[in-house]
């Protein structure tokens, strides 16, 4: 049976919801109508939410509307958050840094367990808990230990190559934070966060 390709769009707004689920949650309430529930999430409309959950099966009750604790479960489900995900980190500069000692990975079922460099200086360092390792251990630690995510923070001419050998070596999701569009096989999904340009486009608004 062919798996439903579900939209990129939804998938994205996947996280805002279980955000709001632990807003509501927290707040105390039980229950929530799909008006109530998209009203503090700028651009999501009522009709958003109730088609990109119904690619994953059927949530709320007419006049009562959803079951937060059981729509906040069914969330962290389908972003497989009940089991825990492996990820290796290369670069392990200032942005890498950052990333090695942020404490909501850990939160959200994400482990970095292993960190890559090919600087001297910062191989052995402890960073955050996690030794940096020279890139030529980069391919067995992630097939010994199963490994399918990667972090790459990187110079901009240096993330192609780290790519083509993470790819090689068996890593099926890339976030990207190298300035720097990535050519990778099409099963591998890539996911770019160039602040950069991100920046730029916010500069345009200004105006």
């Amino acid at each position: 049976m062919k798996k439903l390709k579900i939209p990129e769009q939804t998938v994205e707004r996947l996280p805002l919801y279980l955000r709001r689920t632990e807003e509501l949650y927290s707040d105390g309430e039980e229950s929530v109508t799909s008006h109530q529930f998209v009203k503090d999430l700028p651009g999501i409309n009522s009709d958003n939410l109730r088609k990109d959950l119904s690619y994953f099966g059927s949530y709320g009750k007419k006049g009562s509307g959803y079951d937060i604790s059981q729509l906040q479960e069914e969330l962290r489900n389908i972003l497989r958050l009940h089991m825990e995900t492996l990820v290796v980190l290369v670069g392990a500069g200032n942005l890498g840094t950052a990333l090695l000692t942020h404490q909501d990975f850990n939160r959200w079922g994400f482990r970095i367990t292993a960190a890559f460099d090919n600087d001297p200086d910062k191989i052995d360092d402890p960073i955050g808990g996690i030794r940096v390792r020279p890139t030529h251990d980069m391919r067995p630690t992630i097939q010994d230990e199963g490994i399918e995510v990667a972090m790459i923070a990187v110079p901009s001419d240096s993330a192609q190559l780290v790519a083509d050998s993470l790819v090689s070596a068996g890593i099926k999701g890339i976030l990207n934070f190298a300035p720097a569009l990535l050519e990778v096989p099409p099963e591998i999904t890539v996911k770019q966060m160039d602040i950069t340009s991100k920046l730029k486009e916010l500069n345009y608004y200004l105006d």
